[in-house]
């Protein structure tokens, strides 16, 4: 996939970036184009994963790699996180994110990416998540239970006058 090559994204306190072990995108914004079909940017733009951290300011590395894989990693004081997009592949795909094919039970489990071809250095197991029920938030917070309750009574509204109107 990246033709032996490596890149590494540590967080801001104690990491670096690394292509090939050595450190790159040292300066505040910058790109990095010296790898075949790869293209890194790292800067402030992008939409980060964990509303948590909006307050702070942004360091993101932008991986634009082969096979229209976009890995966006959000560099923080002790950890990341990561965003990684993809177009579908012809014939499907598999991988730690599984086999977008909306089949859960079938993520991973039985289709294991080679060692040499996985991207990351721990297979991850996916797995469904719950399903949750508003009923269930009744007694955790009855404010947050009510105001669910509105917003659904909202949406249903707003579909039945859809449907009436057709």
């Amino acid at each position: 996939f990246l033709l032996g090559h490596t890149i590494v994204v540590g967080p801001m306190d104690n990491g670096q970036i690394l292509v090939n072990g050595q450190p790159k995108l040292q300066g505040f914004p910058s790109d990095y184009d010296e790898l075949p079909g790869v293209h890194l940017s790292y800067n402030g733009m992008g939409h980060i994963v964990d509303s948590a951290q909006g307050h702070l300011q942004k360091h993101i590395v932008h991986m634009d790699l082969p096979l229209g894989v976009h890995i966006q990693v959000m560099r923080w004081a002790n950890h990341i996180n990561v965003r990684i997009t993809m177009t579908p592949r012809v014939g499907g795909q598999n991988g730690d994110c599984g086999t977008f094919d909306g089949n859960p039970s079938d993520d991973i489990a039985g289709h294991p990416v080679a060692g040499n071809e996985c991207l990351f250095h721990h297979m991850t197991p996916v797995r469904p998540s719950p399903e949750y029920d508003i009923e269930e938030c009744k007694n955790n917070d009855a404010t947050k239970y009510h105001m669910a309750l509105r917003t659904c009574r909202a949406t249903d509204a707003d579909a039945d006058n859809k449907n009436s109107a057709k």
